[in-house]
């Protein structure tokens, strides 16, 4: 019994590894040319920080307020594709190039920047 028991929970270990190594975090590029798009709030001090960051990294940034319905109505489902939660998530939302990060570092969006194809 302990060894089916052990089995068991090996195989819906597995499975769910599977499942996360399966999703597709690339999406289909909003635009044809290197972008990349902050999604966030004024009053959120890290938002504002990406923001600057870029700025100074002299990348060309768009800004979009999650607080407009329109907006959330346009990355959610692209974040959901991706395979993220959207209903508890940490600001800023960040796509570049037709991959989407949650609250990354300077680095990591330059490097995806770079890699455009």
């Amino acid at each position: 019994m302990k060894k089916i028991l052990i089995l068991v929970v090996l195989l819906i270990a597995g499975y769910f590894l599977w499942q996360k190594m399966s999703q597709n975090t690339t999406l289909e590029p909003l635009y044809d040319k290197p972008y990349v798009v902050v999604y966030g709030r004024d009053a959120c001090g890290l938002t504002q920080q990406c923001l600057r960051d870029l700025e100074i990294a002299g990348i060309e940034v768009m800004y979009k307020i999650v607080d407009n319905r329109e907006v959330a109505d346009e990355y959610h489902p692209r974040m959901a594709k991706a395979g993220l939660d959207t209903r508890n998530y940490g600001l800023p939302v960040v796509e570049v190039n037709g991959q989407i990060f949650i609250r990354p570092e300077l680095n990591k969006i330059l490097e995806a920047y770079k890699n455009y194809e």
